[in-house]
């Protein structure tokens, strides 16, 4: 007896896997090997370390991934279904787009998302650890979506109750938003004052 077929990943999904394991391999590129007082070093005062990227990166995708799931979970049981693939929305596609790096525009980020101002930076390694749970975690809300309307799963923004979002453009941003702190992440180790190994 042969097991039926799995479904054929949505194109859009695939995309966003891809994404995702490039992410993964740049940050094992970028962090692997790091010693504790390297994850700590601030290129300059009020700037971030690498931990401190990190710990926004964290601070920022628990509440979205929450959100997703449970517009996820909402869609389904409303049986919204897929009906022919995803497409960002005109302001999801804008927002995705201007979180590319590098950065055209700099924004400080919402108050929730910050590392504790005046705080030495959070230890590296346990921050790196959760960063990388919440890749996996991602993943398993990418796959979720299968079948899912994603323009129709919709959520408050975790930042102003004011924004409703998408599924599918919240999973563009969030990837987007980790290439853009990969990259910022490769600029703090090419500083000057870097600490080398």
């Amino acid at each position: 007896m042969t097991s039926a077929p799995s479904p054929a990943v949505a194109p859009h999904l695939e995309r966003w896997l891809d994404q995702l394991r490039a992410i993964r391999r740049d940050d094992a590129a970028l962090t692997g090997g790091l010693a504790e007082a390297q994850l700590a070093w601030r290129p300059g005062p009020g700037r971030w370390s690498i931990a401190e990227v990190v710990k926004h990166l964290n601070l920022s995708a628990r509440p979205y991934l929450d959100a997703i799931a449970h517009a996820l979970a909402g869609a389904r049981a409303r049986g919204l279904s897929d009906g022919g693939g995803w497409r960002p929305t005109l302001v999801g596609g804008l927002f995705a787009r201007s979180m590319e790096p590098p950065p055209r525009i700099r924004l400080p980020a919402p108050r929730i998302f910050r590392p504790a101002e005046g705080a030495p930076p959070p230890p590296g390694a346990r921050e790196l650890a959760t960063w990388r749970s919440l890749h996996l975690e991602m993943e398993e809300r990418i796959r979720e979506a299968a079948g899912v309307d994603l323009r129709r799963a919709r959520f408050v923004s975790p930042v102003t109750r004011w924004v409703r979002m998408n599924a599918g453009d919240a999973f563009a941003v969030l990837l987007a938003h980790e290439r853009r702190h990969l990259w910022q992440m490769g600029q703090i180790k090419e500083s000057e004052g870097f600490p080398r190994g």
